[in-house]
């Protein structure tokens, strides 16, 4: 009869050197995939803000082509708005004047309530990109390359997006104008730093 006897070595467990092995092998993944994943984001943070901006260019196609402010004439606004300020890119005809009338519902509208919280100052030249609600990581504001007449608006409008921190949310600024083009710019602001709306009328195209 064979008899069954039972081991005296204990379940042997990880050495030391195997545990130092998997924690390299680890760091080295995480070192290939958090980069790609930030440079994924920002990547995305921008597509956003220039599909943001491709809204605002149709909308100011629509408010202008169709006269929605009924002035008359084929021009354009400087305003995001609110459903309660006419003029507007929200609320473009209920008044043919900035900061009176008002829109009953959303349906006169021509872009979302997301823009109202993501312009830095609405009407006036943006200078830097603080805003009380970004749009991944950016915020909008008017241009102050057509601000030489920013009553009549007959001729041009412009609009610019700028992320809140450099290299964090975003790499590039953008901007956007009459002739319907997105242009961009890699911004020059330290990491970290609030964007400061840099794109312009004569930068590179972007689409």
């Amino acid at each position: 009869m064979i008899k069954l006897t039972k081991s005296n070595n204990p379940e042997r467990g990880f050495t030391l050197i195997e545990l130092l092995v998997v924690a390299a092998i680890i760091g080295i993944l995480l070192g290939i995939a958090i980069p790609n994943l930030i440079k994924a984001r920002l990547s995305a943070n921008e597509g956003n803000a220039r599909k943001a901006l491709q809204t605002i260019r149709d909308a100011e196609y629509e408010y202008a082509e169709q006269d929605l402010n009924n002035q008359g004439g084929r021009d354009y606004t400087n305003f995001i708005g609110d459903l309660a300020t006419g003029g507007t890119l929200r609320c473009p005809s209920s008044d043919d004047q900035p900061n009176t009338g008002g829109c009953s519902n959303e349906n006169e509208s021509l872009i979302d309530s997301t823009f109202e919280n993501s312009v830095v100052s609405d009407g006036s030249p943006a200078v830097a990109a603080i805003c009380n609600r970004p749009k991944a990581g950016y915020c909008f504001g008017w241009s102050a390359d057509v601000n030489t007449d920013p009553v009549t608006l007959t001729g041009d409008f412009g609009w610019e997006a700028s992320m809140t921190g450099a290299g964090k949310t975003g790499r590039k600024d953008f901007s956007v104008f009459a002739d319907k083009v997105i242009k961009c710019t890699v911004t020059t602001q330290s990491s970290g730093s609030t964007g400061q709306f840099e794109s312009s009328r004569t930068d590179p195209d972007c689409d």
